[in-house]
Formats: structure tokens, C-alpha cells, sequence
């Protein structure tokens, strides 16, 4: 075996072990965001995708304020609060008015409606904290209601493998 079959294999195969773990994450995360109150969201975020514990999905979440408006599938409504790129406001802000953030929610995007640092919205809905934490990994920030993916997001299947695997491989590649 060549030296270049060698580096192959062994790319295929951490790939292999890899996709199981960010795999199992996402859907750890959905999970416990869909069965938890927003109010607790922050917290079930940052337990679930713990780089101690399992493999770290870089990731942004919006967390509703309230309640209103809320989807009555849960698992749908967390996957699409969940951006897989780390997204501070300052990279938000970067975002064209108009452009749209994938989600966990597959086939679905969230729309950025307005862009301005005042009064910077997606799907319509204001971001009202900003940052309220940041690491190396993720961002989280609070939105004044629930995004309605129904309206703007587009599809509406939970995560499937292929785009995540996608997904990953980048990852993968940039931390490479």
C-alpha cells in the first residue's frame, strides 16, 4: 500500500468515526432542546454539545423569548434554531439582507430579513440579546419569538445523513 492509499484510508476511516459522534450530537441536541421549556435552551445547548462529553458541533442557537406562535412538532422547531456555524452578531452582521442560514432542520434556511446593526432580524424576528455566549465553538443568541420554519424555512425533514456528512467533512477539512 502507497503512501497516498494509506493517507485515504485513514481519512475514510476517521470520517467513519467521526460522523457517528456529530451525528449522535445533532440529534442529542434536538432532542433536549424539543423537550425543554426556551427558558432552558441555553443551558441544555451548551451540556448537549459538550466537547467533554461527545463531539462538538460548531454551532449557532437562537433561543425564543416566548413562547407565542409555537410549532406543535418540538423536534422540528429546535433543529430549526440550530445553525451548524458559529455565528457571533459580528459574522451575523456580515450576512447580505436576503441570504439564508442552514439549519438542522434539513432543507430548511433561516432568511436574514434585515441586516442593520439596530434592528438586525431573520425569518422577521428581531434579535433581541446578542452573544449572550460565545466560545471557540458556539454562539447563542435570544430572539424575541419562535422562528416559524413553516413560513420561511423552506422543507421540513429532520437532519438526514448525507448533508450532515457533507457537513462534517468540511469541518473535518478545515480543522485538517
Amino acid at each position: 500500500m502507497n503512501l497516498l492509499q494509506f493517507l485515504l484510508l485513514s481519512a475514510v476511516s476517521v470520517l467513519a468515526v467521526v460522523s457517528g459522534t456529530v451525528e449522535e450530537t445533532a440529534r442529542e441536541i434536538i432532542d433536549a432542546l424539543a423537550h425543554a421549556p426556551f427558558e432552558e435552551w441555553s443551558s441544555v445547548f451548551l451540556e448537549t454539545n459538550d466537547r467533554i462529553r461527545a463531539e462538538v458541533i460548531p454551532s449557532t442557537l437562537f433561543i425564543p423569548n416566548s413562547s407565542a406562535n409555537v410549532s406543535d412538532d418540538r423536534h422540528k422547531l429546535a433543529a430549526y434554531h440550530v445553525v451548524p456555524e458559529r455565528l457571533e452578531f459580528a459574522d451575523l452582521l456580515l450576512k447580505a439582507s436576503q441570504s439564508r442560514l442552514p439549519t438542522l432542520l434539513n432543507g430548511s434556511s433561516i432568511l436574514v430579513t434585515n441586516n442593520s446593526a439596530s434592528s438586525f432580524t431573520v425569518d422577521g424576528v428581531l434579535i433581541i440579546e446578542l452573544d449572550i455566549y460565545v466560545d471557540s465553538f458556539m454562539a447563542i443568541h435570544r430572539i424575541a419569538t419562535p422562528l416559524d420554519y413553516t413560513t420561511y424555512g423552506g422543507g421540513s425533514k429532520l437532519i438526514s445523513k448525507w448533508p450532515l456528512f457533507t457537513f462534517m467533512l468540511f469541518t473535518v477539512m478545515w480543522f485538517i
